[in-house]
This record gives structure tokens, C-alpha cells and sequence, in this order.
């Protein structure tokens, strides 16, 4: 069945809720699978982290590769061969610290506990998260690293950072953006047609290339460059936390989506 049609199977991106949800019998295929899925078997705990983690995320937590358990999970629906869907790589563990993590903590929050005891900490986040003001942080202590929280506080206007810190703790980092003239940058004036014509330095990113290496080549190929300068950057996809990264930190960029695999991102050194 490698044309299955994507609503038709298991992929990488889908939360653990929404498979148990669909198909309840691969919840003895995923307890199966590894002994951190054990306490899925618990209906009051299958409430806490099926509903924030995909199965890519739920695989590494298992200490399983994001394709192995996809395939599991598709062998048990009849699908011998799936389709080959990317695993999304979002993590940011590992990528190079931010500047603004020296900001103060403006709320710090441990929901280890509460995800211990198979509560649902999300409202409480949400909440903490409005206690923070510009230019402040929310430190959150968690069990795993909570990427879909990225994409709901980068709505709210925060960035992000994790770094782990033991087994099963993860410190994440959200800073709350201010306007330009609160972080002390001025607004950088956007990038011409022009622009493309003259760059400084190029940098190409591999398709095989590991998370944080791209985000890192390119920091670096930027931070030998003058103010005003530019940097092309070939790249395989659209680098969403380095372009928070270039934003952050005061550098305007533009993006050219030249088909599958193929992005251009033209960046102009801040001052």
C-alpha cells in the first residue's frame, strides 16, 4: 500500500491521542512496543501525554526511532509499506544557547510532578505563561521535551529553548518578545530584489545534515561577517527556529522557496 493515503495510516506527525483515539487497539502495539509505554494502560494517565506528544516524540521517549514505531504501528493496520513520511525534527535540545536566556525568570513552574501523577499540566503553563512580561522568562520543568508547546506560546509571542537536564527532565526556556524598541534593536529594513545580486559569503546545507549542525553553520558563517553584509544560505527546508534566531537577534532575512528541497534564505548582518 505505498500509496495509502496519508489519513489512512499512522504517520510521525499525528499526536499519540488522535491514534488511540482512531485505532484503540494499538495501544497493546505501542505497550508492546517499549516499557514507557506501560502506563498508557492506565485511562486515567493515557489522559496526560498522548494529548501533548506526537508519535516521533513518543518513540525517542521509548527510546525507539521515530520510523520503527511508525512501521509498527502501520504493520498492525495492514499496511505493509506505508508511505515515507518525513519526521518532522523540531527539537531544540542541542541547538546553540540564545542570547536572551539571560533575561529573568519572570515565572518558574514544575509540572513534573503533576505529570507524575497523570494530570493534565496545560492549563497551568497557559497560565503561567500570562504572568510573564516582555523581556522575561518562563522556566518549565517537564518530564520530556515539550514540543508543541513551541508553536502555541510562539503565538503569544514567546521563543524557546530546552536543554535536558537528567534522565526524563527537561528544563524548557520561553522568552516573551518585546516591541523592537524594548529589546533595544532597531526594526531592520526589509530586503530588496536588489539584495540578492551581491552577497558576501554562502553556506550549504545537506540534506543528511543532524540538527543543531545547519542552525550552527550558518551562526557561525554570519558571525564572521560585518554589519550590513549578507550570507546566502542554501538550504533543504524552511529553518523555522534559526529564523527565530535571525529575528530575535536583530537581522533581516528573506526567504526564496525554490521547489522540494530547495530554499534560498538571503540574511543581512544587524548592527
Amino acid at each position: 500500500m505505498a500509496g495509502a493515503d496519508r489519513e489512512e495510516v499512522v504517520h510521525p506527525g499525528m499526536k499519540v491521542a488522535e491514534v488511540l483515539a482512531r485505532w484503540p487497539h494499538l495501544l497493546e502495539v505501542l505497550v508492546a512496543a517499549s516499557p514507557a509505554f506501560q502506563k498508557l494502560k492506565n485511562p486515567l494517565l493515557r489522559r496526560t501525554m498522548p494529548a501533548l506528544v506526537t508519535v516521533a516524540q513518543a518513540a525517542r521517549i521509548g527510546g525507539l526511532e521515530p520510523e520503527e514505531l511508525v512501521a509498527r504501528l502501520n504493520r498492525a493496520l495492514g499496511v505493509e509499506a506505508g508511505p515515507a513520511f518525513p519526521v518532522a525534527e523540531e527539537s531544540l535540545v542541542g541547538t546553540p544557547p540564545p542570547s536572551w536566556l539571560s533575561a529573568p525568570v519572570g515565572f518558574r513552574l514544575d509540572v513534573r510532578p503533576t505529570l507524575e501523577a497523570g494530570g493534565e499540566p496545560f492549563s497551568r503553563i497557559l497560565a503561567a505563561a500570562r504572568e510573564v512580561k516582555p523581556g522575561e522568562r518562563l522556566v518549565l520543568e517537564v518530564l520530556f521535551e515539550p514540543i508543541p508547546l513551541y508553536r502555541v506560546l510562539a503565538k503569544q509571542g514567546f521563543l524557546a529553548w530546552c536543554e535536558k537536564v537528567g534522565e526524563r527532565h527537561y528544563r524548557a526556556h520561553f522568552y516573551r518578545q518585546g516591541t523592537a524598541a524594548e529589546k533595544g534593536l532597531a526594526k531592520a529594513p526589509p530586503l530588496t530584489e536588489a539584495d540578492w545580486e551581491e552577497v558576501q559569503a554562502e553556506v550549504t546545507i545537506e540534506e543528511n545534515l543532524e540538527p543543531p549542525l545547519p542552525m550552527m553553520r550558518v551562526l557561525e558563517a554570519l558571525a564572521a561577517l560585518k554589519p550590513g553584509e549578507k550570507l546566502l544560505v542554501h538550504h533543504v527546508r524552511r529553518p523555522i527556529h534559526l529564523l527565530a534566531r535571525l529575528e530575535e537577534e536583530g537581522h533581516a532575512y528573506a526567504l526564496k522557496d525554490l521547489g522540494p528541497g530547495k530554499v534560498k534564505l538571503l540574511i543581512r548582518k544587524g548592527g
